[in-house]
């Protein structure tokens, strides 16, 4: 595939696989712009229904046009191959970036977190729901820059019915109750995924690690995420208090929407910081030099995270607190 011409476009580099199919840096020749291009896989080129799902989706999403949202260029067939032309991003997917330094200081996780519901809110007045958010899904620079990716592209998987269980279509880890139980869903299904994400930017775990699909499925449905002090990180509890609301198993008890989402969490943060600021400042140095232990209730298995073994009881997380400052240096690189 590399050096190839497809279209307007010159293929140059493989960069990964997608759910829908390989993706590809490449170049608009005419323009002389760098695009990413995703090569659709074979099994969803070959139906007809699907294609044209895909197709009207495109539509749709050619519409977005944010900062905070990877602009789709075109779609388009070439023989029996189509093609998805997008923004190239030259960053790494926040899900990279959590997995190499950890759980994101609060310092920089809220800015950073602010620009993809401006994102999510853009898309959302606009009628479009993303359904399958998480940090596979989000983009970021070393110059700031944050982009949400692969709108719709759930949606377009349902048809395909290339789902993980039944008609559940997006990332179990990440999805709200009522489309696991298949009920009507709004931006508010959107509103927990994000929850979920930003649960997991601060600590480096996701709301429920289990050893199997149902068993996600039922704790998603019945069980409330650990709370955050269990990691041993210093998440001021205004801020985890927001992550909670967000990850609320009825609807109508979360966010109403991404800027509600927003205001809470810029509000949150605000008061930590003034908050902090009052404390005598010997309780405040003995907070930055200790240690906290995570914190877990007993019985609780000693799970595999998607990062890396929970901790168990009464060990220190000192690992994970001193990989924090690689965020700074990644993100003055």
């Amino acid at each position: 595939m590399t050096g190839r011409i497809v279209g307007n476009y010159k293929v140059l580099e493989k960069l990964g696989e997608g759910g829908m199919g390989t993706v590809f840096k490449g170049i608009d020749v005419m323009v002389e712009r760098e695009v990413a291009i995703k090569v659709l896989r074979p099994e969803i080129a070959r139906q007809p229904e699907v294609v044209e799902r895909f197709r009207s989706e495109a539509v749709t999403l050619a519409r977005l046009n944010h900062p905070g949202i990877a602009t789709l260029f075109s779609f388009f067939r070439q023989g029996d191959e189509f093609f998805m032309v997008m923004e190239f991003v030259p960053g790494r997917t926040l899900e990279g970036l959590l997995r190499d330094f950890g759980p994101m200081p609060v310092e920089q996780a809220a800015p950073v977190f602010a620009k993809i519901l401006a994102g999510i809110e853009h898309a959302h007045q606009l009628g479009i729901l993303h359904r399958d958010i998480k940090p596979a899904n989000v983009m970021l620079t070393t110059a700031g820059v944050v982009k949400v990716t692969d709108f719709g592209i759930a949606r377009i998987l349902g048809a395909a019915r290339m789902t993980r269980q039944g008609n559940i279509v997006g990332t179990l880890e990440y999805i709200a109750p009522e489309r696991i139980k298949g009920e009507d869903h709004d931006a508010r299904s959107d509103i927990y995924s994000l929850g979920a994400m930003l649960y997991e930017m601060l600590s480096g775990h996701i709301p429920f690690e289990r050893e199997n699909e149902y068993a996600m499925m039922q704790a998603h449905l019945m069980e409330p995420p650990p709370p955050l002090t269990r990691f041993g990180l210093n998440i001021p509890p205004e801020i985890e208090a927001v992550a909670m609301r967000a990850l609320a198993k009825r609807q109508e008890d979360r966010f109403p929407t991404a800027t509600d989402f927003a205001v809470a969490l810029a509000a949150a943060w605000s008061q930590a910081q003034a908050r902090l600021a009052r404390a005598p400042k010997e309780a405040r140095a003995a907070a930055a030099s200790a240690t906290p232990k995570p914190t877990r209730a007993a019985g609780e298995p000693d799970t595999m995270s998607r990062y890396g073994r929970t901790p168990p009881v009464g060990t220190a997380v000192g690992p994970v607190v001193a990989r924090k400052p690689a965020w700074a240096l990644w993100a003055a690189a």
